[in-house]
Formats: structure tokens, sequence, C-alpha cells
């Protein structure tokens, strides 16, 4: 059977999708605040733990995140710097503010096409892309993230609607700041750190209490610009 899909069409299907998408977001609220399944340890690979950051309060509310954590990594032999940020939370939400629209209404004038990258061997899908400052002595951003959605890590091209009818979502956020002519550098340290974070997130069963700060003192805390997620 044909199917056409008009202006009108379209219009009605949104409001479908995003009705499920409000539904599940308020089912989700009066559950218990989403955990986030995992959290990494201090090293990753060649990769050291060098700071732990909150996001703002702000940044929370828009998300209404029940859960997060960010770790700032600094690898052992070419001293560069990634950022991991994992933010546990209501569907709606997480899947309608995407980090790379966030990040430029702030630092960042443009973005670069999405490039999705399939992981080996795994059915997780990763969306990267690179992001360019506003001021040319400014470095750029590169950026990957995924939505999962309780099976698998998803990067959908249009994740507010593919993604509705889940109550809640964990969103996992690579970033790496860089000159400009380093993007495919950048994608390749960012794409390695994925692949290490999907496998440790694989092999935790069970989520450490945060509550306690039970981290040896061994880690240095140093002023890093954290950009915003949302």
């Amino acid at each position: 059977m044909d199917f056409t899909l008009t202006r009108t069409k379209a219009a009605v299907l949104g409001c479908s999708l995003a009705l499920v998408s409000c539904l599940a977001t308020s089912a989700a609220r009066t559950q218990v605040p989403p955990r986030c399944a995992f959290e990494l340890a201090e090293t990753l690979g060649r990769w050291e733990l060098i700071e732990r950051c909150e996001l703002q309060p702000s940044e929370l509310d828009i998300l209404q995140a029940g859960d997060h954590w960010r770790h700032v990594y600094q690898h052992r032999q070419t001293k560069q710097v990634v950022v991991v940020t994992l933010i546990a939370g209501p569907g709606g939400p997480l899947a309608s503010h995407l980090p790379e629209t966030c990040y430029a209404r702030t630092q960042f004038r443009a973005h670069s096409e999405p490039v999705v990258w399939n992981m080996p061997d795994q059915s997780d899908q990763f969306r990267c892309q690179t992001l360019q400052p506003r001021k040319v002595d400014q470095p750029a951003l590169t950026i990957a993230y995924a939505w999962h959605d309780g099976s698998r890590w998803r990067a959908p091209q249009f994740p507010r609607f593919q993604l509705a009818g889940h109550p809640t979502l964990q969103r996992l956020l690579v970033s790496m700041r860089h000159p400009g002519g380093m993007t495919a550098e950048a994608q390749q340290v960012i794409r390695q750190v994925v692949g290490l974070t999907v496998d440790a997130a694989e092999s935790v069963d069970v989520v450490p209490d945060r509550s306690v700060d039970s981290s040896p003192t061994r880690v240095t805390r140093r002023s890093i610009p954290a950009p915003p997620s949302t």
C-alpha cells in the first residue's frame, strides 16, 4: 500500500511522537531517578584520571538528570586530554537536547556534518562531529556521543523521534579540544576512548556508590574548562 508523507501527516506524526515522549518522561518522574549504569575507573587503557567534575545545576535542570558523572583523562605519553561524561535521565529531555546545538550557542559558530561510527563486532553506534570556534585563536572541539536505550548504544539521525517511548536513557559524551588542523587525529583519539569506555561499561556488574568518595587522594584537580553538555 502506498503511503505519501504529506506535511499534515508529518505534523501529526511529530505531535504523536512528542506526546509519547512526554508521557514516558512524566512516568519516569514518578519512579526512582535513574542512576548511571557504570562509572569509569581511574585508569582507562593508557589514559589516567586527572579530574572529576560536576555539571552546572542549570544543565542538570534542563536535562532533568537523575544521575551523572564527568571524568577528565590525560594520556600518559601524548598528554592529550579528553573529557568523558555520562548522564542518566528521562528519555525526552536527553534525546531532545543535542550537544552540538548547545555548544554552538556558546563558544562555537559551526559544526561539521556528523559521521556515524559503527563499533567493531558490536551493534553500538556513535555520532562524531567537529565544532569550529567563534574566535580563530581558540581550539576546535571534536565530540562523539550516543544514547543507551537499555540494549545498546544508539546514534539515530532524529533521536527525539526515534528514541521516543523510552522512559529513561543514558547519554555518553566524549569530547576533546584541539588545534583546528588536527581534526583527523582528534577523531582517532576519541574513537579509541569511546571503544575503551564501551568495553569498560560491559565489564561492570555493580555501579559504585558515589555518595562516599573512596577514590585515592592521588587524583589531582586541574582547571580545565568543561563545556556545557545540554
